[in-house]
């Protein structure tokens, strides 16, 4: 019983420098992302909330890369009369890209893989 006491007594500490482990680690893992992105005209876009939705920075850079492929083969802002607001989305859009591409990079890797462009 004295042992199980001894051992107890220690246990707070133990589960504190655990627990400060684990949390320096997160920090650590999840600062290479940023979580806004702006635009000069202050248009910002929640990057934080994409990867969150999508599980990981990969996933999230796969999702908004489709989604503006899946918008140029209907003709880009082209396909809604150039509007300012569209191409505003989709300067957001690529300036995620580089920031998602920036944080997944592999060290040692060859760089980014290429943007998807809009017109």
């Amino acid at each position: 019983m004295k042992r199980l006491l001894h051992v107890s007594r220690h246990c707070p500490w133990l589960a504190a420098a655990l627990v400060a482990t684990l949390v320096t680690a997160r920090a650590h893992a999840g600062s290479a992302c940023p979580n806004w992105v702006e635009t000069p005209s202050g248009s910002a876009f929640n990057v934080a909330a994409v990867i969150s939705d999508n599980g990981s920075p990969k996933a999230a850079l796969g999702k908004i890369r489709a989604a503006l492929l899946q918008m140029n083969a209907v003709g880009g802002c082209k396909a809604f009369g150039n509007s300012v607001a569209c191409n505003e989305t989709v300067a957001l859009a690529q300036k995620a890209i580089a920031a998602l591409e920036e944080c997944t990079l592999v060290p040692g890797s060859q760089g980014p893989a290429k943007e998807a462009d809009v017109q």
